[in-house]
């Protein structure tokens, strides 16, 4: 058994026994990891406070190679984003990023890209007022790209013109699409509209931290919505059911 030291970010938490917690953490050293945290839901616990969802902390830890949880040591706060616990819609948000990585990582599987990503994403959120779906869409894509399936949106497969058609084919399993005039629609396609597929582009192209101050209308935005959780889902078993994204359905109203 050795001591390690870690940055980590909280992606979810569950109570074990009458004072306990077991923690799922996407570290920057050891990748995603699950911690147990005895007493710290004790009133007068060190951890009080430190070990909340979207928190990012610095954590010792005790490592043991041949078990699957391991144990905390302490822990400190670095940066406990209190503007997106301040409001509902930033965290329904936000749970999404949360849930992708802690349904797909890897146990122990080391991804510093990833983590600092997420730390990227969570940032923007805490800092953006308004285009706060568009956040989520940027980490969407970004996520693809570091897991190697991006989909290809810069030009029409089959003749190579980059202008967007109208309306386009996208083939969810080949990870690509064909304009109109290329293609009929393949068995595991969806449309993509022209202004759908330009904002799909900008979004892919920039930095995450610019990704709210795009301009996306409602209906262009139902459109990217459909097409990315169609991909994660075709893409990933483990996605078939996203319960942070069944949530935002609800909270609508309350979103910018």
């Amino acid at each position: 058994m050795s001591i390690k030291e870690t940055e980590a970010i909280v992606l979810h938490s569950r109570k074990q026994g009458e004072t306990s917690k077991i923690l799922t953490m996407l570290t920057r050293s050891f990748g995603k990891m699950s911690l147990m945290a005895k007493g710290s839901r004790n009133v007068k616990s060190k951890y009080l406070g430190v070990l909340e969802t979207f928190n990012y902390i610095s954590i010792v830890f005790y490592y043991k190679e041949s078990r699957s949880l391991q144990f905390t040591s302490q822990a400190e706060i670095i940066d406990s984003f209190p503007g997106i616990h301040a409001e509902l819609g930033k965290m329904a948000l936000a749970a999404v990023p949360l849930e992708i990585i802690e349904k797909t990582e890897p146990r122990e599987h080391k991804n510093p890209q990833l983590f600092q990503l997420l730390l990227d994403t969570l940032r923007a959120f805490e800092t953006c007022t308004s285009g706060l779906k568009n956040i989520t869409r940027s980490f969407q894509l970004k996520f693809l790209e570091i897991s190697g399936i991006q989909p290809q949106l810069e030009k029409c497969n089959q003749c190579g013109k980059t202008k967007a058609e109208e309306m386009n084919n996208f083939d969810l399993d080949r990870g690509f699409y064909h304009c109109r005039e290329c293609s009929s629609p393949f068995e595991t396609s969806v449309e993509l509209s022209g202004n759908a597929l330009e904002n799909l582009r900008w979004l892919n192209r920039s930095p995450l931290h610019s990704a709210c101050k795009a301009k996306i209308t409602a209906q262009t935005g139902k459109q990217i919505d459909y097409f990315l959780v169609s991909y994660f889902k075709y893409h990933f078993e483990s996605l078939k059911n996203i319960r942070s994204l069944k949530y935002l359905q609800d909270l609508t109203n309350h979103l910018q």
